[in-house]
């Protein structure tokens, strides 16, 4: 009987030793082979970004593409550009030189220098290219799903419990969600998927010290975010975030958050160092960015520009839980000015003030609701144009990081809040509902989007049905029109193009008068034009029209040079020159322009005494 007794005993300890274990490592958040117990929930997450973007593998190149790739000079180099990617300005592989365009510059060496790797083994072969954008949006999924399990681990695990969790439907939501084809599909977002899969392995192993104690995490932590901000500067957004997420998450105390973060301030004045070397400048080259493609609020009063601002910041709320119509072009303006006194505005603007004040009285309670707003804030922050303007109104890809925060709020909401409030096995249901819901939803939407990247005419043509008003798209979708114009052998289709071409890029210069690239559209396509109409008039009166504006154009002075070779009416071109050069030697003060063109009437009409005149008079 006493050995029965030792028996029983000595199985009891044993079992409660295995309990306690069990229970301390639930507490920690790091389970031995938790990939084991999780492995579906990491095939489902690994999988889903292939189903959903497998089409891109036969896409090609577009859009930003051709300056961080196709036509980046270092890039092509390979293996050896690696250096001077790391040493100059994100644009300056492509320009040949340092531009500032941008408030701010931009140094984003990271996903340029995977470029040239991939470069260097595979040449440019552009499914490659969208292969390792889907891998790495996939490895980022499931990354997601780990760190969720750390904000919400599971009471009691089961072989497949986890189905019906935050984690998961978080992550899941996230994989799904339909804002971030751009991302995925476009071959520049490479640069945002590598900073926010640098940024979470930040927040994982952050809980990681805190689990364990051992500083070598915090290492590993501030490398990731060292990563992250050579991938794109949004990942200094995270050493706010990584304090937030340890004080919700766990109960770590003051010392231990601050032992945690310090290190992430350290590399950011590192890389901020680098930065600053590299550009030449801290936070701004002082140079003014006029351009209204690169500054789009140039020429607002500063109402009009907060309150265009808070009316983007509610497109976004609205996207994310929403997400249509989509659109790659937010440029002006696609975006309008706005005024305070416009309800949609006010309406962002309310929003926000809600927003702010759950996140403040949740902040002290712990709510997750509260954590999620703060995470959708603190990383919107950088792109919201509110510090300092970034180039542009809004871009889909600017709440990637940020619609964690979201997809975390909605997953809270089902599982949690729905069947808490309801107080029935019926609101577990609705809460399952609404999840598949969602998910169908953002599946469906997702797949329907993805084939507006396969090129260059697919992507602008979804594009104008969205953004009409934007000067870019227009001209983005006349530029697009004009190369296969010159890709077609037949007559009466090229006729067809070349005119739709011309009332995209026409378009675009009544929303903004002086772009650049649809001035000089227009000049090509007035002249592909003349081809079929031979309509001189027009050609001339189109070409006064270009010059009135920028006043100079090469392509005018080529093709000028091209009628003057006995290919036009004489008398006309003899006109034009006169009326060009006194419109630009009187009303813009470029005498050396008119003297050019009227030295060209001349080479025509040596003899003009008009012509004479007016050359002696502006030389």
């Amino acid at each position: 009987m006493a050995k029965k007794e030792k028996r029983s005993l000595k199985k009891n300890l044993t079992s409660v030793t295995q309990s306690s274990t069990s229970v301390q490592k639930v507490n920690l958040w790091f389970p031995t082979g938790f990939w084991r117990q999780h492995v579906w929930a990491g095939l489902i997450l690994l999988v889903l970004p292939f189903l959903l973007y497998f089409k891109s593998l036969s896409f090609g190149y577009v859009l930003d593409d051709v300056i961080v790739y196709t036509e980046n000079s270092y890039v092509k180099e390979g293996f050896s550009g690696i250096g001077k990617i790391f040493t100059t300005e994100s644009f300056q592989g492509y320009f040949g030189e340092q531009k500032d365009l941008v408030e701010g510059g931009r140094y984003r060496p990271l996903s340029i220098a995977s470029f040239a790797v991939e470069f260097g083994i595979f040449g440019q072969r552009p499914a490659i290219s969208h292969f390792i954008n889907i891998l790495l949006y996939a490895l980022t999924c499931v990354l997601l799903y780990r760190v969720l399990f750390l904000f919400f681990p599971l009471k009691k695990e089961t072989k497949w419990n986890w189905l019906w969790s935050i984690p998961f439907i978080g992550a899941l939501l996230f994989t799904l969600h339909p804002i971030h084809t751009e991302v995925v599909a476009n071959v520049k977002g490479r640069d945002e998927i590598i900073c926010l899969l640098a940024s979470l392995g930040v927040i994982y192993f952050a809980f990681k010290y805190v689990a364990s104690n051992k500083v070598i995490w915090t290492i590993m932590s501030a490398l990731c975010l060292l990563i992250g901000l050579f991938g794109k500067e949004n990942a200094i957004t995270f050493i706010g975030v990584v304090p937030l997420s340890l004080y919700f998450f766990t109960k770590a105390d003051f010392k231990k958050i601050t032992i945690a973060t310090l290190p992430l301030i350290g590399v950011f004045v590192l890389w901020f160092i680098i930065r600053w070397q590299v550009l030449g400048f801290a936070i701004t080259s002082g140079r003014e960015v006029t351009d209204l493609m690169n500054n789009p609020f140039t020429g607002m009063e500063t109402g009009e520009k907060f309150a265009t601002i808070f009316y983007t910041l509610g497109i976004y709320v609205k996207l994310l839980f929403f997400p249509h119509p989509l659109t790659h072009d937010y440029y002006p303006y696609h975006i309008p000015i706005m005024q305070w006194g416009d309800w949609q505005v006010l309406l962002s603007l309310f929003t926000y003030i809600v927003l702010g004040a759950i996140s403040i009285w949740g902040l002290m309670r712990k709510n997750v609701f509260a954590y999620a707003i703060l995470f959708y804030l603190f990383t919107l922050s950088i792109t919201s144009n509110v510090p300092f303007t970034v180039g542009t109104f809004m871009n889909e890809r600017f709440v990637y990081i940020s619609s964690i925060g979201v997809c975390i709020a909605l997953a809270y909401l089902m599982y949690n809040q729905i069947p808490k409030l309801l107080k029935s096995p019926i609101g577990t249901y609705i809460g399952i509902s609404l999840v598949v819901l969602y998910s169908l939803g953002f599946t469906v939407k997702t797949v329907s989007r993805v084939p507006a990247w396969e090129s260059a005419l697919t992507l602008n043509s979804a594009a104008i049905k969205v953004s009409k008003n934007s000067a870019r798209a227009n001209t983005f979708m006349g530029t697009a029109l004009f190369k296969e114009y010159q890709k077609e052998q037949d007559r009466e289709r090229k006729e067809e193009l070349i005119n739709q071409a011309a009332t995209y890029i026409f378009r675009a210069l009544e929303i903004h008068p002086y772009y650049g690239s649809a001035l000089t559209m227009k000049s090509g396509i007035l002249a592909e034009q003349y081809k079929f109409n031979r309509d001189l008039d027009r050609l001339l009166n189109g070409f006064y029209e270009v010059l009135s504006i920028r006043t100079q154009d090469d392509y005018i002075d080529q093709y000028m040079t091209y009628l003057n070779g006995g290919r036009a009416d004489v008398s006309t071109l003899i006109n034009w020159y006169y009326k060009t050069g006194t419109m630009l030697a009187d009303n813009k003060g470029r005498r050396d322009m008119a003297a050019k063109y009227f030295r060209m009437g001349l080479d025509i009409a040596p003899n003009n005494p008009q012509l004479r005149a007016a050359l002696q008079r502006v030389q």
